[in-house]
């Protein structure tokens, strides 16, 4: 069933598709397409690809780690250590950050930067807080919630004026080493991706191409989302990651209880998604699932943890922006991975 379900998703435009579920005991994964289309190469299920907004995770809990260390403070204003660069900063605390509670603008929604993606211009955290800083403020601080990706652009510029360190190296030395995650690495000047992975593609709808083969955006350098997004990892370390992280392997239990502090996403809808410190919350009908959704140029992704089965599940394809077909089938793979009881088990 879970071959079959990737395989539409193929057939539904991705280039490829990867799925992984662990239980704690056995793991299914699997794949299906190609990890590059020039060459035609077989996807496998231990690729590497961009993880986009799931990076929103590991960085919170980064700044989490910093606040159990007494280091932070959830309640400080963000103004006190990163004083200038926001106009509101002495207004917006270090929560309000991390569960888009700010107000801040959303600097991927401004003109300039989507065409500087396009000329692949490498963008530097501060020039992307300042385009923000342009436009007027969403809502004042703490009075309502709108996903924002300035919000983990400041917040990793929090994390680098807290520990004089790049950000870079405080997710090494605090998650991807101690978890063993050999795959995964937060490359943001480059758009190079080391060792095997699956190239990423935007639709020909969007970006025709002279054969109509979708765009291979693999090489384009992910400055533009830095904390926001620049991950690459693979179905195996987020799992790991999710896993230990949920366990509490990574942060105390009353840093967990933190993170796990939600506000609805949408008010008149109290039963829908919430939104944690870096992570979501979604119900299903098989309990509550904590994780976070990744779409960077060329990759939508997945990665959850279900409350009720400790079952983490991992679903990434190689192409976004998608055309809208594409939509049902990954939905239909994502409900089947963390509902159903998939048979398949491949390696790779």
């Amino acid at each position: 069933m879970l071959r079959s379900l990737l395989t539409d998703v193929v057939a539904a435009g991705a280039p490829g598709v990867i799925a992984r579920t662990d239980d704690g005991r056995v793991v299914h994964q699997a794949a299906a397409g190609v990890s590059d289309i020039a060459t035609a190469a077989k996807l496998q299920p231990d690729a590497r690809f961009r993880a986009g907004s799931i990076t929103k995770t590991f960085v919170a809990t980064v700044v989490l780690q910093l606040v159990q260390a007494g280091r932070l403070a959830l309640d400080e204003p963000v103004g006190r250590l990163l004083p200038g660069l926001l106009a509101g900063g002495d207004r917006i605390t270090v929560r309000e950050l991390l569960d888009h509670t700010s107000g801040l603008f959303d600097y991927t929604a401004d003109p300039g930067v989507l065409a500087g993606e396009e000329r692949d211009q490498v963008f530097t955290p501060r020039e992307l807080v300042a385009v923000a800083e342009t436009h007027p403020a969403s809502f004042p601080p703490g009075t309502s919630w709108q996903y924002s990706n300035t919000n983990y652009i400041v917040a990793g510029l929090l994390v680098e004026a807290v520990t004089h360190r790049p950000l870079a190296r405080e997710l090494q030395a605090r998650i991807i080493g101690p978890l063993g995650l050999r795959d995964t690495s937060f490359p943001t000047g480059t758009g190079h991706i080391s060792g095997y992975h699956a190239h990423g593609y935007v639709s020909p709808d969007l970006v025709p191409t002279t054969d109509g083969t979708p765009f291979d955006v693999t090489g384009f350098n992910p400055s533009a989302a830095w904390a926001a997004g620049a991950l690459v990892s693979t179905a195996d370390d987020l799992s790991r990651f999710y896993r230990a992280l949920m366990q509490g392997a990574l942060l105390s239990s009353s840093m967990l209880k933190e993170m796990k502090t939600t506000v609805a996403e949408d008010p008149a809808d109290p039963s829908g998604a919430r939104y944690g410190l870096g992570i979501e919350r979604v119900q299903d009908p098989c309990g509550a699932d904590w994780g976070h959704g990744g779409e960077i140029l060329g990759y939508q992704d997945m990665a959850y943890w279900n409350e009720r089965t400790g079952r983490t599940t991992v679903l990434a394809s190689t192409m976004y922006p998608a055309p809208a077909v594409l939509g049902p089938s990954l939905e239909k793979a994502a409900a089947y991975l963390v509902c159903g009881t998939p048979q398949e088990h491949t390696t790779g």
